[in-house]
């Protein structure tokens, strides 16, 4: 596996066949932690990674305040 895990989508963390949407949720993964400071997801097992990402929703932080459309 090249990459880190916390950035990838889930389908690709489990080695299943995606498309360029993986490369959304990427991108998306580093917008959060750029308006946030943290990703969205983070453990330092790979097993555990992927049960929060199959069971947890993110959860948006109160600050910074950021506009509805972004």
């Amino acid at each position: 596996m090249l990459g880190s895990p916390i950035y990838m989508a889930p389908e690709v963390i489990k080695g299943e066949i995606y498309t360029m949407k993986a490369d959304i949720w990427s991108v998306g993964v580093v917008l959060f932690q750029m308006l946030f400071g943290k990703c969205p997801f983070e453990s330092k097992s790979i097993a555990k990674l992927i049960k929060m990402l199959e069971d947890e929703d993110v959860v948006i932080p109160d600050y910074p305040r950021i506009s509805p459309t972004l």
